[in-house]
């Protein structure tokens, strides 16, 4: 089959047709909030005037779907006013479930009239503290993260629709590309980044939404 003629979907889509679903799990915590993996960015994607606090996000939320063997634990730093935030493998999953632990710190930050966790990774095995993020909507009992998506963006960046500075990595085979992108644009583009686009179709992945529910 000519690998033009696949449907172009999100990196993770593609690849998670071929995985098992323990497998998925593991690949689902692996998103930007808690690796920085696929879109991340030199600077932040905010200036301090932008963070914001939510009281409702703290706290011990259970994963859905293929995160259903996850918990993500996040408590609040008043003094930094940064979240901080673990995954674990919840007690109650089954022994084949995977479910790879974690740990971040996020600044909860609102940009126009979105809000948007800029994620930085703080375990030992994180070498360079590059940003991530997601676009974040909690709703009482119920919390959904999507991140930025990195085709749509280096899509963008190609055909010059956007005009932002950034390393682009081809990886993966010809018939299931990924791609990984490095913003090294300053601080100020970002933001007008998100206030331009943040509603952009494809901009935040639909099909790797992360969704939790509250302990």
């Amino acid at each position: 089959m000519n690998p033009a003629s696949w449907i172009w979907r999100p990196s993770f889509e593609r690849q998670r047709d071929f995985n098992p679903p323990e497998q998925r799990a593991a690949q689902r915590t692996l998103l930007p909030i808690l690796t920085g993996c696929w879109v991340q960015s030199v600077y932040p994607f905010y200036e301090d005037s932008d963070v914001v606090v939510d009281n409702n996000l703290a706290g011990t939320w259970s994963g859905e779907g293929e995160l259903q063997p996850c918990l993500l634990n996040i408590t609040f730093d008043s003094g930094m006013k940064v979240y901080n935030i673990a995954v674990s493998r919840s007690g109650e999953a089954k022994a084949e479930m995977k479910c790879t632990e974690l740990r971040a710190k996020g600044h909860l930050v609102q940009i126009g009239s979105q809000r948007f966790l800029d994620v930085v990774p703080s375990d030992e095995k994180s070498t360079a503290e590059l940003h991530s993020l997601v676009k974040i909507k909690a709703d009482g009992p119920n919390l959904v993260l999507a991140p930025l998506d990195a085709d749509w963006l280096a899509n963008a960046i190609r055909e010059k629709t956007l005009d932002l500075p950034a390393r682009i990595d081809e990886k993966g085979s010809a018939v299931l590309p990924s791609v990984d992108v490095i913003l090294t644009s300053p601080t100020r583009d970002l933001r007008n980044l998100l206030h331009e686009s943040a509603d952009a179709k494809g901009a935040f992945s639909d099909e790797d939404q992360m969704r939790f529910h509250k302990k």
